[in-house]
């Protein structure tokens, strides 16, 4: 069976069973090879998924929090929430973000060792991150060590603490310092110092948020590491983009197997190569004073200011989705209603949580907010 390596496009039209691919030239197995690790460069500085993983944990355990905060304060005494189950599901985002701050560690340091070698001043760079991380953040630190408790040990022991008198009530995620220091696993000595110097109930958030920031630094180096390897290999690619007449085709890698490149029984793997402009900005970017700070995206169309909190609006919401429906939201209006003596604040908050929610939903499906909206109010649109 022949194998051809080639470089060319693809394209296909809306509604087409399959695509038609245009080869542009072939070239070596070797050359293959280096084309597809100066791609797996470029997909390394913009695709981080893994660091991805962990801020999506972190938000959605700060979203629940916030949630049953809400709820405390305007929907009574959780009335109809069992909060063992509500605790259980905080500890259960707890491990996926603890889980997901191992895949992260894991999956940069085997980047380095793949891309660089185990000697190499790239591998210096992420242990001195992880270091410097480990060293100036104690929430780093501890839940570094409360990752490997959970692997051996399970959930982590905590509670949710409700404090305070309607409408000042606080809800604080805590974990239980006794059980976690009587359990049959083995402390650093860091953690453990820590814990014998801690509260019986120690608070989670704040150690989350400090975790948090130690895990950016790394983040930070990673993509500076990511960029100048991205740049060092840039030049094959533009090279090869350059060489043939790409048109609107989706420019691609191709593995051919079969008797010939006419051959019915024809099968092929594709690699899709970045663009030229994505690469030319990652180049041009090199040459600034800070290339990190060139290449950060930012919002064009940024989400409107609130100029109320908005907890007026997530009281309302929570209170019904799980405070009990349509009763229970009716009472946190009318409760809002007595504290503020005002319905202006509410009427508010629900109008710009709108808003922002309408903005969120504008950039998921690719229209503008005010196409959008005027869809939503048009039973017929399309």
């Amino acid at each position: 069976m022949n194998i051809t390596h080639a470089f060319g496009v693809w394209t296909q039209k809306l509604g087409q069973p399959g695509m038609d691919v245009r080869i542009i030239h072939e070239m070596s197995e070797d050359e293959f090879a280096r084309h597809v690790d100066a791609v797996n460069a470029y997909e390394t500085l913009v695709e981080r998924g893994a660091f991805s993983l962990i801020l999506r944990n972190h938000s959605n355990l700060q979203i629940m929090v916030d949630t049953f905060a809400n709820v405390e304060r305007y929907a009574g005494e959780f009335r109809q929430t069992n909060r063992e189950v509500v605790k259980r599901s905080l500890m259960a985002e707890l491990t996926n973000w603890l889980a997901a701050t191992r895949l992260y560690l894991e999956n940069e340091r085997d980047f380095i060792l793949r891309e660089f070698g185990k000697s190499s001043e790239e591998m210096s760079e992420y242990k001195n991150a992880t270091s410097s991380a480990f060293d100036e953040h104690v929430g780093y630190r501890f839940l570094y060590n409360l990752r490997d408790y959970t692997q051996h040990c399970g959930i982590p022991p905590g509670r949710m603490q409700v404090s305070g008198n309607r409408p000042n009530r606080n809800v604080a995620i805590t974990l239980d310092r006794s059980r976690l220091l009587t359990a049959r696993f083995n402390w650093s000595s860091h953690a453990k110092l820590l814990l014998e110097s801690w509260p019986e109930q120690i608070l989670l958030m704040p150690l989350l948020e400090d975790a948090m920031a130690g895990y950016a630094a790394v983040e930070d180096r990673m993509l500076r590491i990511a960029i100048r390897r991205c740049v060092a290999v840039s030049p094959l690619l533009l090279e090869t983009l350059r060489s043939g007449d790409i048109d609107d085709g989706n420019p691609a890698l191709f593995r051919i197997s079969g008797v010939g490149l006419g051959d019915q029984s024809t099968d092929f793997s594709l690699r899709a190569i970045p663009v030229i402009s994505a690469l030319e900005a990652v180049v041009s970017a090199s040459k600034d004073a800070d290339p990190l700070e060139s290449l950060r995206v930012r919002e064009v169309n940024a989400p409107p200011k609130m100029p109320t909190s908005g907890k007026r609006a997530s009281a309302v919401l929570s209170s019904f989705f799980v405070g009990g429906g349509q009763q229970a939201a009716s009472e946190t209006v009318n409760r809002i209603l007595q504290e503020d003596g005002d319905v202006s604040p509410l009427i508010s908050d629900l109008i710009n949580v709108s808003t922002v929610l309408t903005h969120m939903l504008s950039q998921i499906v690719g229209a503008s907010p005010h196409a959008l909206l005027g869809k939503l109010g048009d039973p017929d649109a399309e």
